[in-house]
């Protein structure tokens, strides 16, 4: 009897087990309320816990932040002493940092000149900045890497922003993002997409840490950050004295005076160069334009000059009729081309990588005298294609005014559509129909439109055509 009440209860605790652990096939599945969609992107790495070196050193990663409050430490749980969001507009949300840069505009009244600009670039650029007490990290370590996970609002930003180290208060470390090493080799390009750009820092020339790092903006731009952070360690950081974090520094510091900061927002702002008179001598062609591209035709023609400085003086001679030449006056003046004074230049600029039509051209220049806008034509022939002429002084400016020269070197800055011009060319007289004194710095470009169909220069122009002015009546205009 004991026996089969032993097999009864066995059998009953098996019927009861196997019930327990298998889930009645008609259960209701619990529901959550809100579900959480996947997260297919890849996660950045993260400091490991416990007592192991880390690998990776955050920097920022923009959680909780404020851009108009300095938080008391980093996320790393670092000290923050310095905390510089400075010409710019910046909002955060969702640990993504939105920093709409800009930069400061030259006003006379903080400047003496745009050479003092240029030289004090960090006053006015637009600066996001941290100074972090990276040093007080346990076992903080130089890197090889620098990881910025970011995007731009339109795309190419790394043509606008500097990435600048001042670590410890010691030398200063700039390059152009555009000119920053990638992991792979590459420089740096920034896309509307979020992304990992991944510093390699010792081929950008960059030390493997620092404890002071700016994102400087040189030209109006927005960028969104998620995070910065250090990785890959190469040694560890002496980091009880000064001395010794200085000492551990193996790349050249830049000198501040040696950024281009005027040629970068040149490049960014779409500016293409053409004269700047450095090195120029009035009597030789040389092989390649200031812009970099063959030059194949340099005319100096009926005048006197040289350059100093950068600085080209022109004094005009136009030829007086001499009936050998010419057969009489009406014969002079439709041959005005062969005497008038002729500063002109042919330059290969359509070979110009990303060559656009432009809004606007500029000479810095001034006169011996002033009112030399009365003697003087622009004439444009791109492509051995349409002519376009007109006298200095029907030129219309950037604000709407007419082209007025003085004894004071300007900028004067010619709206090219506005005056009847194409936004570019590649043959450029200014020419002279009577005796003066010009002084020009520099001529450039600006205000990118439109890119160039190079294949089709000439059928890419769609401004009506200029004839020559009537030269016997701009002589006689000026008594």
């Amino acid at each position: 009897m004991k026996k089969y009440l032993f097999l009864l209860l066995s059998l009953i605790m098996v019927i009861s087990v196997a019930a327990c652990g298998t889930p009645a096939e008609d259960a209701d599945p619990v529901v959550t309320a809100s579900p959480t969609p996947p997260d297919d992107s890849t996660p950045p790495p993260t400091p490991p816990s416990g007592g192991d070196t880390p690998d990776v050193f955050l920097w920022d990663d923009f959680t909780d932040r404020d851009p108009q409050n300095k938080p008391d430490t980093g996320p790393n749980g670092a000290p923050i002493w310095w905390d510089n969001w400075a010409n710019l507009r910046a909002s955060v949300d969702g640990g993504v940092a939105q920093l709409q840069f800009r930069p400061r505009d030259f006003d006379p009244e903080d400047f003496d000149d745009m050479d003092d600009y240029y030289a004090r670039a960090m006053d006015w650029m637009g600066n996001w900045g941290e100074a972090i007490d990276m040093w007080s990290l346990d076992d903080i370590s130089y890197c090889k890497y620098l990881t910025i996970r970011m995007a731009g609002a339109d795309g190419g930003e790394e043509n606008k922003l500097l990435l600048h180290f001042q670590p410890e208060d010691g030398p200063t470390f700039f390059a152009r993002f555009s000119d920053l090493v990638t992991k792979d080799g590459d420089n740096v390009v920034i896309t509307t997409e979020m992304q990992d750009i991944v510093i390699d820092l010792q081929a950008s020339g960059f030390p493997g840490m620092t404890n002071r790092m700016h994102i400087r903006a040189f030209y109006e731009c927005t960028i969104f950050i998620d995070e910065i952070y250090f990785s890959e360690p190469t040694g560890l950081i002496d980091s009880s004295s000064q001395d010794s974090i200085l000492g551990g520094f193996t790349v050249n510091a830049i000198d501040w005076a040696t950024i281009a900061i005027r040629d970068f927002v040149a490049a960014a702002s779409g500016t293409v160069l053409w004269e700047n008179f450095t090195d120029r001598d009035p009597q030789s062609k040389p092989d390649l334009a200031a812009i970099g591209v063959p030059m194949w035709w340099d005319n100096w023609a009926n005048l006197r000059a040289d350059v100093e400085d950068g600085i080209a003086t022109i004094e005009f001679r136009p030829r007086a009729f001499d009936a050998e030449d010419f057969d009489d006056m009406d014969d002079y003046y439709a041959r005005a081309m062969d005497w008038m004074g002729n500063w002109g230049q042919a330059v290969d600029v359509w070979a110009v990588e990303g060559i656009s039509w432009t809004k606007y051209l500029t000479f810095r220049m001034a006169g011996l005298e002033g009112g030399e806008e009365d003697m003087l034509l622009l004439h444009f022939q791109p492509e051995d294609g349409p002519v376009f002429i007109k006298r200095f002084s029907d030129l219309v400016t950037a604000d709407g005014d007419n082209v007025a020269i003085t004894t004071d070197m300007q900028d004067i800055v010619i709206d090219l559509e506005a005056s009847g011009f194409p936004g570019m060319t590649n043959r450029m007289h200014v020419r002279a129909f009577a005796g003066c004194t010009i002084l020009i710095d520099e001529i450039y470009f600006h205000g990118a439109v439109s890119p160039i169909d190079t294949d089709n220069v000439v059928g890419s122009i769609t401004i009506p055509e200029i004839q020559l002015p009537d030269i016997a009546e701009l002589v006689a205009s000026l008594g």
